[in-house]
């Protein structure tokens, strides 16, 4: 199979009202007080009450939406679309629809608090309190919102326009060209993330005393999860370290490794080592 048929692009836009908003006159207004300039800075007041835990309930999933979103893809250009191998869409597609419907509950939650949020802001904000700084209630349910865009990789062999044959045989060379280098950055996107996740390893094992999370090893099979859905590529080299590291590292529980001295030192040993033979190949 070509890697346009175990692959697609897509992109996430995650929408949200921001309770922030530049005052002019009060900018103004201390530029005159303070500066000798009356372009010296600029005041943004918060529209909301420091305290508005359903309007950064909401903000939280979005992030950890999108935080998910860059962990179960790989990176494609600049333009903001990620590779998402065919091996990983089921459970990225099942992820996706779950942040949704928890973002969804969490927007209708602050929808209901926003006419007391609102009213509380007034006596906060005192005489910067604007009525057209905020949207009403018709138009702050647009405010909100979560699109993923899902488009097939780029083909150069289905580029067809009518031009001279070897400009159109230069074009698709581009393509192919543009690909290839997309796919070894995300290649080596892989790479990193399970270098980083041994790498942690050996820095925290390596210290018969230090002191570790149990995050290091959650991490660390996270990844080793992740990486035959997302190694798109088949890079033989990639999977076969992912196995050690499988085998040697990930198959001990945090807490032996905490009360074992000698599984600590040996794993901290093989983690070095295949630290080491990652780097020959990155």
């Amino acid at each position: 199979m070509s890697l346009k048929d175990k692959a697609m692009l897509v992109g996430l836009t995650i929408k949200a009202w921001v309770a922030r908003k530049y005052d002019q006159a009060i900018s103004l207004e201390i530029s005159e007080m303070h500066a000798k300039t009356n372009d010296a800075g600029r005041f943004n007041k918060h529209l909301l009450p420091g305290k508005a835990e359903s309007y950064e309930a909401v903000l939280k999933k979005g992030r950890e939406l999108r935080a998910f979103y860059y962990e179960n893809t790989l990176p494609w250009s600049k333009e903001g679309h990620r590779i998402l191998p065919a091996a990983n869409y089921q459970d990225f597609a099942d992820g996706v629809r779950r942040f949704k419907r928890e973002y969804e509950i969490l927007v209708q939650d602050f929808l209901r608090e926003y006419p007391m949020l609102k009213e509380e802001a007034k006596v906060l904000l005192n005489g910067m309190y604007r009525e057209a700084d905020y949207p009403s209630m018709e138009d702050m349910v647009g405010k909100f919102g979560l699109e993923l865009e899902v488009l097939p990789l780029p083909d150069a062999d289905d580029f067809r326009v009518m031009i001279a044959d070897n400009e159109v045989d230069g074009i698709r060379k581009e393509i192919h060209d543009r690909m290839a280098k997309e796919f070894d950055a995300a290649n080596r996107d892989l790479w990193m993330r399970l270098r980083v996740a041994v790498g942690n390893m050996v820095g925290r094992l390596s210290d018969p005393n230090g002191i570790f999370r149990d995050s290091l090893v959650d991490n660390l099979r996270d990844i080793i999860d992740l990486v035959p859905k997302l190694n798109v590529t088949g890079d033989a080299k990639l999977t076969e370290i992912t196995e050690n590291c499988a085998k040697a590292l990930a198959v001990h529980e945090p807490q032996t490794l905490r009360d074992n001295i000698v599984v600590r030192s040996q794993v901290a040993a093989q983690a070095k080592e295949i630290a080491q033979i990652m780097d020959a190949f990155m």
